[in-house]
């Protein structure tokens, strides 16, 4: 059990279904978590495990592609928490699919704001409380097609390639300064959004689990545990690091299917 006691963490998108379940998590190692998102969230949505710590997670109102918003969502939280120690961003715009022929700039730029610009904002603001305390964990979330895509997806792999390419050369920069900046790149996950897609053809379902050796679709929980790990001390050499949790899925080059193995 890794433990943040008396660290405190900021989590962009963390209204969101990943989002919150990443808060649980550090909430749960005994970190207190600032949520960053443009509308508080629904109680409902919150875990058994966040509403018995309630007094861990505080929501601050915030837009990351305004970069006056983000400011002032760092003087809230630098009012009652003098030193952020972690930093994990999740904010993403609904992944942009087409052709990329038929894709505008308005839509090159709607995705690129919140998927890059929320990224470079972010780290820019708290980043800057992190190298005056010389100390920080800075996780980013991409995407595994940053590793292995399909086509119609070229903006939203364009854009996490940029977060992937900007946290790697924040590790270079600030590493001197005992801060780590890696990428957690999540294949399919089942989230409203991943379960929305499944729930349209069951076929959806199945060519998944066959493409994947592990034969399961990702959990919120998966990721948590990963991006808990790389906010932790035990994770104090790992820098510049982009770790893919796809169960294998772009590592597989096999024609068959993988539910008949098993």
């Amino acid at each position: 059990m890794f433990n943040h006691s008396g660290r405190t963490a900021v989590v962009s998108g963390g209204t969101g279904a990943i989002g919150l379940g990443i808060a649980e998590k550090l909430i749960s190692a005994g970190a207190k978590v600032f949520i960053l998102g443009r509308n508080r969230p629904d109680s409902n949505s919150y875990s058994k495990a966040i509403n018995e710590n309630l007094s861990s997670l505080h929501f601050v109102a915030c837009d990351v592609v305004n970069e006056d918003s983000v400011n002032e969502a760092y003087k809230q939280i630098n009012t009652t928490s003098r030193k952020i120690d972690i930093l994990i961003t999740c904010a993403a715009a609904p992944a942009l699919s087409g052709d990329f022929l038929k894709t505008t700039l308005d839509d090159w730029r709607a995705l690129m704001s919140i998927d890059l610009d929320g990224v470079f904002l972010s780290c820019k603001v708290f980043g800057e409380s992190m190298v005056a305390n010389r100390y920080g964990r800075i996780v980013n979330l991409t995407s595994f097609h940053t590793v292995a895509t399909y086509p119609y997806r070229s903006v939203y792999n364009a854009a996490k390639s940029g977060v992937e390419g900007l946290s790697r050369a924040l590790a270079v920069e600030w590493g001197h300064y005992g801060i780590t900046v890696n990428t957690v790149a999540p294949g399919p996950i089942k989230t409203p959004r991943t379960n929305w897609f499944l729930s349209q053809d069951k076929a959806n379902e199945a060519g998944m689990l066959s493409r994947t050796p592990s034969v399961r679709i990702g959990e919120i929980e998966d990721v948590a545990h990963v991006v808990n790990f790389l906010a932790s001390e035990e994770a104090k050499h790992m820098n510049g690091q982009n770790i893919v949790l796809d169960g294998g899925w772009t590592k597989n080059a096999w024609w068959g299917s993988h539910t008949e193995l098993s």
